[in-house]
């Protein structure tokens, strides 16, 4: 974000004493005249840090471009869905869709009936081809339930022969899934890939619906990557994460409650400065008691805007592009609001993934489970993927890691030699990639 605190103070100064009105309006546009009848009030937004009607546009906060609509549609086309007989059905139903679809004339609407355990899809290559170099997105649209996840399976060459990826999707719009690897059967030969099939599984005793469209693949980085996230600035991450991180030269990143800072129990403010000093992120996470699924768009707006700007006032620009959801949880006014003012946005769920193309949607590790951390890291180190693994506490309380667990897996990446990134240095390695 090309933006100071100082030009961030004067400029917000300027939009609140008037420069924009409520809606967009001048400043000193005259108000409609009185009628008999009083005017039913506007409701008012739950966070009112600034007017959430100020257009994006006009907003020192926003960042400068959309960061979905530039990624979209990176790299190559393996399938558009433009011609549904490529494609044949292991389990429930496809049809063509023309009113819903991402790019071109329609879409296939996949659907699980509630006598079905699945809906699964697949599609054969003739001669195979070449993903050897190669990771794989997807466009989804899930409409019921509202939240599933979807898995694709590669048979390279061979259903003894497979590689599944994954991710989780909630129902928010159209989304691109950049695929991550879940598990591998055998050795898969992916320069000869001869199958491709998307599934979504539910058990039985449910319907889901979504559809799907655009598959595509972007070129594979040259190494794999890590970085490692806490959520709500708890102490423990001061006082225990933050000096077995340094012990090892690795830098963090910290989603910061803005309104919990101060309270004894989390990262004291002092030691924020200190950890941003060693190279940490302190990144927006405007958590309150509801999801983001369960605000209205203006409270969304007025959150995420407030989150950042208390960043930004207190010097935390570096991190202020970027936020990690509250609960994990979003729907599509959130992503549009979330675009106008982050490059990134990280979710709870999702696993490791290749190159980035919906960057609103990054998926994480729960690194409280060790195992499932190191299995991460081993995939993001064997197909060089990007690890993000999520923290809170780290004292071994509850279900939260032990310091001792903590350590083990942070050795674990100096082990495999993975980089470690921050939200904004990974983003600088990206942004101008495509």
């Amino acid at each position: 974000m090309d933006l100071s605190r100082r030009s961030y103070l004067g400029l917000s100064a300027a939009v609140l004493s008037g420069c924009v009105a409520r809606g967009g309006e001048p400043a000193g546009t005259p108000s409609a005249p009185p009628t008999s009848e009083p005017p039913t009030p506007a409701p008012t937004p739950r966070f009112s840090y600034d007017d959430p009607s100020v257009d994006a546009a006009g907003d020192p906060l926003a960042v400068a471009f959309n960061s979905r609509e530039r990624f979209r549609d990176a790299g190559w086309l393996v399938d558009d869905f433009e011609d549904e007989r490529l494609w044949g059905t292991f389990a429930g139903r496809y049809a063509v869709e023309e009113d819903v679809v991402y790019c071109g004339s329609q879409s296939l609407r996949l659907e699980a009936t509630p006598a079905d355990e699945r809906v699964w899809i697949y599609r054969t290559f003739d001669g195979g081809i070449d993903l050897s170099d190669a990771d794989l997105s997807l466009a989804v649209n899930l409409e019921t339930p509202d939240t599933e996840g979807i898995t694709v399976r590669l048979a390279a060459p061979d259903y003894d022969n497979t590689l599944l990826l994954g991710r989780h999707v909630w129902a928010a719009g159209w989304q691109r899934l950049d695929l991550g690897p879940r598990r591998v059967t055998g050795s898969p030969d992916l320069s000869n890939v001869t199958e491709i099939s998307i599934q979504l599984y539910t058990g039985g005793g449910t319907t889901a619906r979504f559809y799907v469209d655009s598959l595509r693949a972007t070129p594979r980085a040259d190494a794999g990557k890590v970085m490692i996230t806490f959520d709500d600035n708890t102490r423990s991450q001061y006082d225990t994460a933050y000096p077995i991180l340094e012990s090892h030269g690795f830098p963090g990143v910290v989603g910061v409650i803005p309104w919990t800072v101060g309270s004894s129990h989390r990262i004291p403010r002092s030691g924020m400065d200190e950890m941003v000093d060693s190279g940490w992120d302190m990144v927006s996470h405007p958590q309150r008691s509801d999801s983001f699924r369960d605000l209205s768009p203006a409270d969304q707006r007025a959150s995420i805007r407030e989150s950042k700007a208390w960043l930004v006032e207190n010097g935390f620009e570096r991190g202020a592009d970027f936020i990690i959801w509250p609960y994990g949880r979003y729907n599509e006014s959130a992503l549009a609001a979330a675009s106008d003012y982050h490059y990134l946005g990280f979710v709870t769920v999702g696993g490791p993934t290749g190159a980035i193309s919906d960057p609103q949607i990054v998926g994480r590790t729960d690194g409280d489970d060790v195992q499932k951390a190191k299995r991460a890291l081993d995939f993001a180190a064997q197909y060089n993927q990007l690890a993000v693994l999520m923290y809170h506490d780290v004292t071994g309380e509850g279900r939260s890691v032990s310091p001792a667990a903590f350590a083990e897996t942070m050795d674990y990446v100096d082990e495999l030699g993975l980089d470690v990134v921050t939200a904004s240095s990974y983003w600088e390695s990206i942004r101008d990639s495509v």
